[in-house]
């Protein structure tokens, strides 16, 4: 008798789970910042496109951009920044003073785009998070360095 098919459901439902577990925990570990952010927005704006630098794991993910599914949303607070991604089941919150900003231009799908590169610790690790929108990223590079972002 073939074990797998037996085992597949047990697996799908341990991989819910865990990615449930991983978004409750990083909202617990994010809420006292999260919080401050909230109390003082002072940008916000949906974002186009938003992908994070994997380092590993599985399938070999080191060093490939994954994109963030779902809506995606930035809030910038007065010196601390969040993005959200809701569907994917990701928030990650960054310390301004903590995190450095760079400008980037990617290929996406037909025509190059330009980006926004953010490498900070989020959630305990550093991250490498890029963020597009479909009009112009002047006010974005501006919301993020007004929280004390190091420009590089």
């Amino acid at each position: 008798m073939n074990p797998i098919p037996v085992l597949a459901p047990f697996v799908i439902v341990g991989g819910g789970y865990l990615m449930v577990r991983r978004q409750r925990h990083e909202r617990a570990r994010n809420a006292p910042l999260r919080g401050e952010i909230e109390t003082h927005v002072c940008f916000d704006t949906t974002l186009y496109r938003a992908s994070i630098l994997g380092t590993g794991g599985f399938g070999g993910t080191r060093g490939q951009w994954i994109s963030l599914r779902g809506p995606k949303r930035l809030t910038v607070g007065t010196d601390a920044f969040m993005i959200s991604a809701p569907q994917a089941l990701r928030e990650l919150v960054f310390k301004g003073r903590e995190s450095s900003i760079a400008f980037s231009q990617m290929p996406s799908r037909l025509v190059a785009r330009d980006w926004i590169v953010i490498t900070g610790q989020a959630d305990g690790r550093q991250v490498q998070l890029a963020i597009t929108k479909k009009e112009g990223l002047a006010d974005i590079w501006q919301a993020l360095a007004r929280t004390g972002a190091a420009i590089i």
